[in-house]
């Protein structure tokens, strides 16, 4: 389906282009590099952190994964079988994704640098949880 092919794709085409609900100015630091994306920049952010652990630097290597999966599945198949209107709302997935999870870093960074002499736990289980939901919504995006 090609965008403005009925009087109600445009509608609704229009009706979510003027929507600014959920917007989210995307950090300076996760556009650094915009060629890598706001994934793989929250990567190199948090792995190259000294407040990571091993599981927290496991979980950003899965969600690196999904994240590729997804744009993969993008660039390939999603154009191919959804309409307009789906396109223009699947390409704000990893913005929509990251937001929870860069908000839980910077608390458990914000915790970790409080207290350095403690781990924060309950703020690296909001941040494994964050980075877990991600995944998964990478992966129901592509239904699977």
């Amino acid at each position: 389906m090609s965008i403005g092919s009925t009087g109600d794709d445009d509608d609704e085409l229009l009706k979510w282009a003027e929507c600014d609900e959920g917007d989210w100015d995307v950090p300076e630091e996760l556009r650094k590099h915009p060629e890598g994306g706001i994934v793989a920049n929250f990567a190199i952010i948090v792995l190259s952190s000294r407040y990571t652990a091993a599981s927290i630097n496991q979980a950003v290597g899965r969600l690196i994964v999904e994240g590729s999966d997804f744009n993969i599945w993008f660039a390939i198949e999603a154009k191919k079988r959804v309409s307009s209107l789906a396109l223009l709302q699947l390409s704000e997935t990893s913005m929509r994704l990251l937001r929870p999870c860069w908000d839980s870093w910077k608390n458990y960074e914000r915790a970790y640098g409080q207290q350095p002499a403690s781990f924060p736990v309950v703020e690296a289980q909001r941040l494994m949880d964050a980075l877990s939901a991600a995944r998964e919504g990478f992966r129901s995006a592509r239904d699977i």
